[in-house]
């Protein structure tokens, strides 16, 4: 196979106020030519900044501090950034975590996809658009014409996911650094995805670092997998052998916190619906039972959803493209009880989160009513009074959080706007309890959002929102971004919230296994439709919708692991 990739005594450290954070410390890693390797641990483990060391991204406030990173044969520590450009595109392309900050707002999809075809193929403009329809269709976007001529803030953040990867492969380079590729992405597409990611390797004898926390794409994609903790290395093997028998006391407890579909009915009856994470003790918590009793009793409706549409408006003046409407919600008709979780999925771009900002009075619905506790959302004379009783934690939270306002900050003001707290002190130690109440430490309220990991940040963005002790959370994918011990962490304190509190949940997720477990209700979206609702312990009923049963389907368990040399994939790579 011959290696391309070899990392020797790689040590990253970072540059914050009053301290210096070793992120990265004596690791070693080698990936041969067409080999999958796998790169997993806690969000803070330093994943993230080995990545950006090898491929000379790091931040300004960050430094090497030793080591060896050697492509094909080329030192490149000490490289300037002229120099690595040689290096990038055919030699080494990069995925990132959040295609927000990757992709150009000025620019529509086609031209920066246009752009890497004739730069890195050296494609005319004809075929330059022809690669890059052809790439799109590739990462399962089937509407190119319209994607194309989109700018990146006109799609759903699983669209500008599957455009990245599309910006990475056309210049099909020799190491694809790929740094969770499909967090932001539903079952369905994100199988596809990584079926594509290993067709490019299989095909070109591309090299991919997949750097995830998703444990089935771990066991479907990789060959090899090194599990990080606290900046080092402290496993790595055959994805087979660790999975099976992993030795490490870390890794156990991080496989042991995955979630799978169908642990819903693998706990025990009226006991507190919790997940594991690892070796962390759990918190007393209500009895689920009594949770459950609750919605049985007062079914009465807190949001109500009656008849709602929504379109957009893409092109007209200014893009130089004729205007045009594009349906993203039809006709939604839904009821959220008080007391209860539910959750609404389905493929990225089916519609979800357009359903949830509409329902939150984010964004004006075109048809239909929205009533929160009896009043309109759109109202002007409740939506002051609604807002602390109704908070949205969103997907995407490096776009969500203010960059040049510290988190303490981000967290007290709208405590002080909306009268939880009276004066600044007392806003202050509220928005320190909230960071500790998702697992931050108190210091972390004087930093900035850049200096956090995007899993902090979504933290953040949960600490934000609950802070408030609000009637009624949206959460759109809240752990996506987040490692297995997090996300177990993270669910166990919103289940905690919701039975302490009284509080109910709208949650949108991919995640089926989270999802399932979680949840009261389901509802499924398809085509900005909503297609069903059932009652979360009849997932596996056998009158489900076949979209319900498409995304079932598509989830990939650990131990489905597969490799250039087996069926499943040499199946995929025929399709």
């Amino acid at each position: 196979m011959g290696e391309l990739l070899t990392v020797r005594g790689l040590g990253v450290d970072f540059r914050l106020p009053g301290v210096r954070v070793h992120a990265v410390r004596d690791l070693d890693l080698d990936i041969g030519r067409g080999e999958v390797v796998a790169l997993v641990g806690e969000s803070g483990s330093g994943k993230s900044a080995t990545a950006s060391a090898i491929a000379g991204l790091l931040p300004h406030n960050a430094e090497v501090t030793g080591g060896s990173v050697r492509l094909g044969g080329t030192e490149l520590i000490g490289l300037s950034q002229r120099q690595l450009n040689a290096h990038r595109g055919p030699g080494m392309g990069m995925i990132f975590q959040n295609p927000v900050t990757s992709l150009d707002p000025s620019f529509t999809v086609g031209e920066q996809l246009g752009d890497v075809a004739h730069l890195h193929q050296g494609a005319n403009r004809r075929d330059s658009h022809d690669l890059a329809a052809d790439w799109l269709q590739r990462a399962g976007i089937t509407d190119t014409r319209r994607v194309l001529r989109s700018f990146p803030h006109e799609l759903s953040g699983g669209m500008r996911q599957r455009v990245m990867i599309a910006l990475a492969g056309i210049a099909h380079p020799a190491l694809l650094i790929a740094d969770e590729p499909t967090t932001a992405l539903d079952a369905t597409v994100q199988k596809r995805i990584l079926d594509l990611l290993l067709r490019l390797s299989d095909e070109t004898s591309t090299a991919i670092l997949l750097i995830t926390h998703d444990f089935g794409v771990v066991s479907y994609a990789s060959a090899r997998v090194a599990v990080m903790n606290q900046g080092r290395v402290v496993e790595v093997g055959s994805t087979a052998d660790v999975l099976a028998d992993p030795q490490h006391e870390y890794t156990r407890n991080l496989i042991a916190s995955v979630p799978s579909v169908g642990l819903r009915h693998r706990s025990e009856p009226g006991s507190p619906r919790r997940l594991l994470t690892g070796s962390e003790e759990p918190r007393s918590v209500a009895a689920q039972s009594g949770a459950d009793d609750r919605v049985s009793d007062e079914p009465t409706a807190l949001l109500e959803l009656r008849g709602v549409t929504k379109q957009f408006v893409v092109g007209g003046v200014g893009t130089g493209r004729k205007s045009s409407t594009v349906p993203a919600v039809g006709d939604v008709t839904l009821d959220v009880r008080r007391g209860e979780v539910l959750g609404l999925i389905g493929e990225s771009g089916s519609g979800k989160s357009t359903l949830a900002r509409v329902a939150g009075g984010l964004i004006p619905r075109d048809g239909g009513t929205v009533l929160f506790d009896g009043a309109d959302v759109e109202a002007r004379e409740s939506r002051r009074q609604l807002r602390r009783r109704f908070q949205y934690v969103f997907q995407d939270a490096t776009t969500a959080l203010n960059p040049r306002i510290t988190v303490g900050d981000q967290i007290a003001r709208p405590l002080l706007r909306l009268g939880r707290a009276g004066n600044r002190r007392a806003a202050a130690a509220l928005a320190g309890e909230a960071l500790e109440q998702v697992g931050l430490n108190i210091d972390l309220a004087q930093r900035y959002p850049r200096e956090l990991s995007g899993g902090q940040r979504q933290r953040v963005g949960i600490a934000r929102a609950i802070g408030l002790r609000p009637d009624l959370l949206i959460l759109d994918e809240p752990t996506s971004a987040l490692d297995a011990t997090t996300q177990a962490s993270i669910l166990n304190l919103l289940l905690d919230l919701r039975d302490q509190l009284g509080l109910t949940y709208v949650f949108i997720g991919h995640n089926l296994a989270v999802v399932e477990f979680v949840c009261d209700r389901i509802g499924v979206m398809q085509d900005g439709e909503l297609l069903e609702t059932f009652a979360a312990d009849d997932l596996f009923a056998d009158d489900r919708h076949p979209a319900t049963r498409a995304l079932l389907d598509s989830v990939l368990p650990i131990g489905g692991h597969a490799t250039s040399s087996t069926p499943a994939l040499a199946s995929a790579l025929t399709r």
